[in-house]
């Protein structure tokens, strides 16, 4: 009888991705998985039909005024309940947590059902929901090391075992960026729900670039109701685009591109760091904690990507800066040898024999 894997993850692209591939992989070793996510993750799972899921609803008292509060300890209460009904049909060998408030009552819960629970930080902060978990988690697996605001009595949990990557974009050959040619890519990410501020900002100051002599092809992830704009924007301007709401093959598109502009997610930044594609930060201000921020700062003390806060987002600011790394090819090729020095942990491998150990046990 194959081992079960529980997994539970919130619906955005930095606790879902890398639980969604941690799962292939596990499937792929003959482990029985199953997630458990809120409606946005679920979407995710879609393409793999052999895996099944529940969907929870979960929340957080902070931040709220009374009645938003009293509602929200009911709707907790509720999804520990359903947990706990999931727990019990399951019968899971190990749960492991990715973070965000719905992966909460499944973490929580396994504790009453003797179930090891291992936790899985993707940022350079620890999230809330991890960071309460912290006390009941037999391990705790960092993608790089978090040296603020976390308890020292629990850093021999610790396994520092970096970013889990697609495999496709893992098992890339990094290729040599040439930023000598005469032609430029750019390639805009604004997270697993886009950016509407860079659909603003962003087309006019390609313009501006083009209209300085400069042969630019733009790339650019978008939210849905700005695409036709920006298209029609570029298709009027004569500007080669690209311009998606959501693609699964993001490698190539990576791969083809000489410097990024993005949000921070980490799992975001680890894409771009492992494909050696310098880039330019652009943290979503009101993320929990600042984690974005510290996410781009990590790539930043390194030397390979630069920082421009939302506060400083704008038209002539964007321009400079571009300018600046374009005009000046040789800080595009130091981040692009910065880059290779940052070394990357096999997540899975290490994981995988961290899990077999607690299974054998």
């Amino acid at each position: 009888m194959s081992k079960k894997i529980i997994f539970s993850a919130g619906g955005t692209g930095g606790h879902i991705f890398p639980a969604m591939n941690l799962m292939k992989h596990f499937s792929e070793k003959g482990y029985d998985v199953i997630l458990v996510t809120d409606k946005r993750g679920n979407t995710f799972i879609s393409n793999y039909s052999k895996f099944r899921s529940y969907i929870l609803t979960s929340g957080t008292p902070t931040n709220k005024n009374f009645l938003k509060k009293v509602l929200s300890f009911f709707i907790i209460f509720y999804s520990l309940l359903k947990a706990a009904i999931i727990l019990k049909k399951e019968k899971a060998d190990v749960a492991i947590g990715f973070g965000g408030y719905v992966s909460f009552p499944i973490s929580f819960v396994s504790r009453f059902f003797n179930l090891p629970l291992l936790i899985y930080e993707n940022n350079s902060i620890l999230g809330r929901a991890n960071k309460f978990l912290l006390p009941f988690a037999k391990k705790i697996f960092l993608s790089n090391a978090i040296n603020k605001n976390f308890p020292e009595k629990y850093k021999n949990k610790i396994h520092k075992v970096g970013p889990i990557l697609n495999k496709n974009i893992l098992n890339n050959l990094k290729i040599e960026k040439n930023y000598d040619k005469d032609n430029f890519s750019l390639l805009i990410l604004g997270g697993s729900q886009g950016a509407e501020i860079f659909g603003k900002i962003i087309p006019p100051v390609i313009k501006m670039i083009k209209n300085e002599g400069y042969n630019i092809e733009i790339i650019q992830q978008c939210i849905q109701s700005q695409k036709d704009t920006i298209i029609d924007y570029y298709k009027k301007n004569n500007i080669k685009n690209y311009v998606f709401e959501f693609d699964a093959n993001v490698l190539n598109l990576i791969l083809s591109s000489d410097l990024a502009i993005t949000r921070c997610g980490a799992s975001t930044t680890a894409e771009l760091a492992h494909t050696i594609t310098p880039f330019i930060a652009v943290p979503l201000p009101d993320s929990i904690d600042s984690h974005q921020y510290l996410n781009a700062k990590f790539y930043e003390d390194r030397g390979c990507c630069r920082i421009l806060e939302q506060h400083n987002f704008n038209n002539e600011n964007l321009f400079n800066l571009i300018m600046e790394l374009v005009k000046n090819k040789n800080e595009l090729k130091i981040m692009h040898e910065n880059m290779k020095k940052i070394t990357q942990n096999n997540a899975y491998s290490d994981i995988e024999n961290q899990i077999k150990e607690i299974i054998q046990k």
